[in-house]
């Protein structure tokens, strides 16, 4: 019998940093059918309503730039509509979402010089030209300035223009579609990943052009929920992360320490902690505060998981674990 074709979805284009992600999570499989998104909304939408999508890939955070607010509020979001659609009185505080997280993935950040046609001398030959473009995505500019600046001052005598792309991959195949359009003495290039070089069969002329190394962005592999109880986790010996979020009773002094409280009475490490603003409605007060903690769990913590969750239950207003899943081993990279 043949076996099930996956079907992952990532924000795209292929080529994509997010396309990297989903290609590390599903390496061992043999059969995947990767599906480029347009937006991290539809990541998400796509997943919940459409049953023949099995996964999906987003982006959380960066190791520089922090949240990425989009995924963030999105799960905000599901969360304060699960709990509008609750019977009141509810018999629980605690929200079970209709997607959840199963895994983490680490991809660092590193940029590429790229030509469309291979260069004899690597990027001597760049001298040769009278004009150089070069296509990227406009976030991209920042992080290679520097790099930019003293390209500029190896080749005086040429040209350099930037031109905005809507992601670096695209810049890539902007980048070969001009190339053929363009007289002789102008030269386009690209800066993307190599996954999107070797994707669009274009040729690397530097590596690691980043004026600062060790830039990571950390992606979410989510799935369809299955049950409403919690999703078994395979013990690989690596410690488990487990993200959970919660509102707390707002003018209770104390509310936010109560329930971090827990997790010390408990044994569990805090890994992170994040907040969102967000309105029930569009009668409700400002300054409220959805919070995003992380914690580890190891095969035997906490060692009464209902009392945990009953504390939980207790201290906060309404709360929600989006799932438990094996701490990756990228995340100790530099």
């Amino acid at each position: 019998m043949a076996s099930k074709t996956l079907r992952v979805l990532f924000l795209g284009p292929k080529g994509t940093y997010s396309h990297q992600a989903a290609l590390q999570q599903f390496q061992s499989t043999s059969d995947v059918e990767y599906l480029p998104a347009a937006s991290i909304p539809q990541c998400f939408n796509q997943l919940e309503n459409d049953t023949s999508i099995d996964y999906s890939v987003v982006p959380l955070e960066n190791s520089t730039n922090g949240q990425v607010v989009f995924s963030y509020d999105l799960l905000r979001d599901r969360m304060i509509k699960k709990a509008l659609s609750l019977p009141a009185p509810a018999d629980t505080n605690r929200i079970t979402p209709d997607i959840e997280v199963i895994a983490e993935q680490y991809v660092p950040i590193t940029h590429c010089l790229i030509s469309p046609i291979q260069l004899p001398n690597g990027i001597a030959s760049l001298g040769n030209f009278e004009e150089v473009i070069i296509h990227s995505h406009p976030q991209v500019w920042g992080q290679v300035e520097c790099y930019l600046r003293s390209m500029a001052e190896k080749f005086p005598q040429v040209t350099f223009k930037r031109l905005d792309c809507s992601s670096t991959s695209e810049s890539v195949n902007q980048c070969i579609r001009s190339s053929t359009a363009d007289c002789d003495n102008i030269q386009h290039l690209a800066i993307a990943s190599e996954t999107a070089a070797q994707l669009h069969k274009a040729y690397i002329i530097e590596h690691s052009i980043n004026d600062k190394l060790g830039n990571t962005t950390r992606f979410l592999v989510l799935k369809r929920r299955e049950n409403a109880g919690d999703n078994e986790v395979e013990d690989t010996g690596l410690l488990r992360v487990n993200l959970l979020t919660f509102t707390t009773r707002q003018d209770d002094p104390g509310s936010l320490v109560d329930v971090l409280n827990i997790l010390k009475i408990h044994s569990l490490n805090m890994c992170s902690i994040n907040s969102r603003p967000f309105h029930l409605d569009e009668h409700d007060r400002n300054w409220r505060y959805l919070f995003f903690i992380e914690y580890y769990t190891e095969k035997n913590t906490p060692k009464n998981k209902e009392k945990f969750y009953e504390d939980i239950s207790d201290k906060s207003k309404q709360w929600c674990l989006w799932g438990t899943f094996p701490r990756n081993e990228r995340y100790y990279h530099k």
